[in-house]
């Protein structure tokens, strides 16, 4: 190899090796300029401790909304309820700004430039600490490329931040509305005590009592406790689907003047700012060939949108409430059985641990116990599977049940009648309410279903 070529390889070598070099000890500067350096609010206000936030807009309008204790309102630009956790989604974005850059907006002019004088947007934070009001105010100024935006801090005058622009998505280009509680009926649970939904003509009203909860419309009758606590719940699960017009000139033209439908619910806990309760007018539907409709929560001046599925929880069938036992009196509190039927009247009386049977006036014969037991258990926890709101087919009446509580007194009165077609049972309390039940059902109403002998019909003398 010549001296020449020897000489180009090292010196070939000597660059590869102080780029190298250059590559491996180079400051990170050049490519991690734009990389965050601070956040401009930190953990500069407490989130859980806040009272109050404020959104004032260039154009004059405001938002106030307040923490009450009992939970989030706005207060203006009229009361309605805030949804704590959006609110606080709002807070949660402002305290991650990422400031990206600051200048100097001493100069006149400067800050116009930037769209910070006026401020496009103020947001306010305000919370007690000790005695003292203490605030962080972010305003909000002109977006930039690159998802960036202009900010001014308070105690930063002539200063302002170039910032990440989430802030500003969330307040300058969302509907505030969505900060909004989009909850129906919060307060529907445990302590409500009387729901009233009205449909066209059709009225159901439904209250709790010390021994459950009662159906007083359409019919007078015996609740299932299960199914209106569970009713009660998915009310208070219910959401609007959207916020579509604040303060209307006029409902009529959503159908509100006079609503197709509504819901009244009220109790022990609604909210002391809503002492009557809640009611929920439903409207016209939202367009033509849509299930969704419009609605409106009374007092509140925003009409809301409500699917199919929301207005199904809100305006169901009575027959779904009503209790699909053939009595609502316990098992263990009957100590007496009278059936009656075309041809015979039973008697069926606790002792001790057993049943004795009187038929007419036959004496008292020991019968089945599982017998009897089994009759109970058909009366007071077969379900049902039909519930039709009609009156007694008094001629198709095959039997009536009395039951008599340990003092002697009856405590419920059961007619049953039977179809000779299908041979289904329906059983019914005197308030035109028929529990149908299958032809299998087939209850024991004789003497003979007991073990008694046949009545021997009266044969007349010669």
């Amino acid at each position: 190899m010549s001296r020449d070529v020897l000489r180009t390889i090292l010196i070939w070598l000597f660059v590869l090796g102080l780029g190298s070099a250059w590559w491996f000890t180079r400051s990170p500067r050049a490519s991690t300029s734009q990389v965050v350096t601070s956040r401009p609010l930190a953990e500069a206000f407490p989130l859980d401790r806040l009272d109050a936030v404020e959104i004032a807009f260039a154009d004059g309008r405001q938002v106030l909304i307040s923490n009450s204790g009992r939970g989030w309102r706005q207060t203006e630009p009229f009361p309605v309820g805030i949804d704590a956790y959006s609110l606080r989604q709002l807070g949660t974005t402002a305290q991650g700004l990422n400031r990206v850059d600051t200048i100097d907006i001493s100069e006149p002019g400067t800050a116009e430039r930037l769209g910070l004088e006026p401020a496009a947007a103020t947001v306010t934070w305000r919370w007690r600490e000790g005695d003292e009001t203490r605030s962080r105010v972010v305003q909000l100024g002109n977006r930039t490329l690159a998802g960036r935006a202009w900010v001014r801090l308070d105690g930063e005058n002539e200063r302002a931040s170039l910032v990440d622009a989430t802030l500003h998505e969330k307040v300058l280009e969302t509907d505030l509305r969505f900060l909004r509680d989009r909850m129906l009926a919060p307060s529907a649970g445990p302590e409500t005590d009387r729901v009233v939904v009205e449909a066209g003509a059709e009225r159901m009203e439904v209250v709790r009592t010390d021994t459950g909860w009662r159906l007083l419309e359409p019919v007078r009758t015996r609740g299932d406790d299960a199914s209106i606590s569970d009713w009660v719940a998915r009310i208070a699960r219910t959401r609007a689907a959207g916020f579509l017009h604040d303060e209307p000139d006029r409902l009529d033209r959503f159908g509100l003047a006079e609503p197709v439908a509504l819901l009244s619910i009220s109790g022990r806990g609604t909210d002391p700012e809503e002492p009557a309760g809640r009611t929920i007018l439903i409207g016209d539907p939202i367009g033509v060939g849509s299930q969704d409709r419009y609605a409106l929560i009374e007092g509140s001046p925003t009409v809301i949108r409500l699917e199919a599925e929301t207005q199904q929880v809100l305006v169901p069938a009575a027959a779904t409430l009503i209790d699909a036992t053939g009595t609502g009196v316990v098992r263990e509190d009957i100590a007496a059985i009278e059936i009656q039927t075309g041809g015979e009247a039973l008697g069926l009386e606790r002792e001790f641990d057993g049943w004795l049977a009187t038929r007419d006036q036959e004496p008292p014969v020991e019968v089945d116990r599982g017998s009897v037991e089994a009759l109970l258990k058909q009366l007071t926890e077969a379900r049902a599977g039909e519930i039709l709101l009609a009156p007694f087919p008094r001629a198709l009446q095959a039997a009536i049940v009395i039951l008599y509580g340990f003092d002697g007194s009856p405590i419920d009165t059961i007619r049953i009648a039977r179809d000779p077609d299908s041979g289904s049972w329906a059983l019914e309390n005197g308030d035109d309410v028929l529990r149908i039940f299958p032809a299998s059902f087939e209850p024991s109403l004789t003497g003979t279903d007991f073990g008694l002998p046949p009545v021997t019909p009266d044969v007349p003398a010669p």
